[in-house]
């Protein structure tokens, strides 16, 4: 107890004295913090469209989309349907989570200057600086971490959900910084052509995002449409077909799939057995044979596992349902095989992916399905880059440079150390060829090698040593007989 008591007391002074100026890093923001939803932020959270939500806990959608059935699901828009089936569904869920954790690989930042290629130290500093301040934590009260690694995250889930990534730039209060960079979900992004453009709009049209801090970035739209075109939505029809096909195939298998006590119950002796002031009444008759039925039927339901079957011979007793052995008449294996396939064809996550790789495959197949699959991938991380290489070179604008920003990923790789290794020693001299043959400069050479500029202006001391005599060393021969070395001279 003491020991909270102290600790408290620590971030309370810490809180106070960062509060007053006294603590101070190089990451320190001159301003003061800014607010999730406030600032000069336009754009607002999903959960508050219509004017619903803004006040009040907000649910746990996950624990919601697990209680969803297929009937409910049917009724769910397309939005609301993919949330869900990403939580629910273990296809969809595991091909977004690869998607997703493949493509926010490492990445490379850089700066020229916009009358040529050259590289633009300070308008680097100047995004390496905030890129480090929006990891900081806010010690004064609860922020959500703002972090490029977080936003990279949700720009790349929004893109392959919605085919589509939005990103608003939220200035300072002075209007002459960036606070930090805030996602935003695109579905809840409309446009409407106006004066010849399209002009984003939120909340029913209400909000216009017409504004420079504000980016939206589509992927595999077609002409003359503004919005993106999701991976995984011609999965949506087939994933819902599949769950359906999966509730009648578990009717079906309680019902008829294992075998069952099929209990006859011999009339004839039934009635024989029958007091005789019942028999001539049908009333009576009637109800004491459905007492006795009832009473069979208590009987059989009440016994346990390992009970033995003890009866007069007016019931017999039998199984039914299921094969042969007692054992389930339905492979739901050949029943899904089809569906499986389709859903794999709809999410763009191939078969080796999703662990479903054939014994026909080879390993060659298997590489062939994976590269293909990468290359869906840089689609996916282009979308990112363009969002956020506009972003960051409008923060160099804002904070009066001028520069241009590329943001790249870096190619994902599912090679072994040693294979990346030996390929990257046979695309370094293929550089060193083409540059020794004249072909690219050392400049282009350095680029296409490292990514950067070159540390120097050619080649580092490759010449071929010499002697005092400006000719090139020989080697002698050894004489010493006692040495092994050759005589002859």
């Amino acid at each position: 107890m003491k020991f909270l008591t102290k600790l408290g007391s620590v971030i309370k002074n810490i809180k106070t004295s960062y509060a007053s100026g006294e603590i101070s890093t190089s990451n320190t923001p001159e301003y003061d913090s800014v607010p999730d939803f406030g600032g000069s932020r336009t754009t607002i959270p999903r959960f508050t469209i219509g004017g619903g939500g803004s006040f009040g806990a907000l649910p746990r959608k996950t624990q919601q989309d697990l209680e969803l059935d297929d009937k409910q699901l049917g009724k769910s828009s397309v939005e609301d349907l993919t949330d869900a089936l990403i939580d629910a569904h273990p296809d969809v869920s595991f091909a977004v989570w690869n998607f997703v954790r493949l493509a926010n690989s490492e990445y490379v930042i850089s700066v020229t200057n916009v009358e040529n290629d050259d590289e633009f130290e300070q308008g680097k500093e100047e995004v390496d600086l905030l890129i480090k301040r929006l990891a900081q934590p806010n010690v004064e009260q609860f922020q959500s971490s703002r972090d490029i690694r977080k936003v990279l995250n949700q720009l790349i889930l929004t893109t392959v959900v919605r085919g589509a990534a939005s990103m608003e730039l939220v200035l300072t209060d002075g209007l002459d910084d960036v606070a930090f960079l805030a996602p935003v979900d695109p579905v809840t992004v409309d446009f409407l052509f106006e004066n010849d453009r399209y002009v984003p709009y939120q909340d029913d049209e209400s909000i216009s995002l017409d504004s420079p801090t504000f980016f939206y970035e589509e992927l595999d739209a077609m002409v003359d449409d503004p919005y993106g075109r999701s991976p995984i939505l011609g999965a949506l029809n087939i994933v819902l077909f599949q769950l359906q096909v999966l509730n009648d195939i578990k009717a079906v298998v309680h019902n008829q799939g294992y075998p069952r006590f099929d209990v006859t119950i011999l009339e004839e002796v039934l009635l024989n057995r029958m007091p005789i002031g019942i028999r001539s009444n049908e009333a009576k008759k009637q109800k004491w044979l459905s007492d006795k039925l009832n009473e069979i039927i208590n009987m059989y339901n009440n016994l346990d596992p390992d009970d033995a079957f003890v009866h007069f011979n007016s019931v017999t007793v039998d199984t039914a349902g299921g094969g042969k052995g007692g054992g389930a008449m339905i492979d739901p294996d050949k029943l899904m095989s089809a569906l499986d396939g389709l859903v794999t064809a709809g999410l763009k996550t191939l078969s080796t992916i999703l662990g479903r790789r054939s014994t026909g495959n080879t390993e060659s197949f298997a590489k062939l399905e994976i590269k293909l699959y990468l290359k869906g991938i840089e689609g996916i991380q282009n979308v990112v880059e363009r969002v956020i290489s506009r972003a960051l070179t409008l923060f160099l604008n804002i904070k009066g440079l001028q520069g241009v920003v590329e943001f790249k990923f870096k190619p994902s790789e599912i090679r072994s150390d040693l294979e990346q290794e030996q390929f990257r020693q046979t695309k370094l001299i293929n550089i060193q060829f083409m540059r020794d043959q004249g072909w690219i400069d050392q400049k282009e050479a350095a680029k296409l090698a490292v990514g950067h500029a070159p540390v120097a202006d050619g080649p580092i001391d490759n010449t071929t040593p010499t002697n005092g005599d400006g000719e090139t060393p020989a080697g002698t021969t050894d004489t010493n007989p006692q040495a092994g070395g050759n005589t002859e001279e």
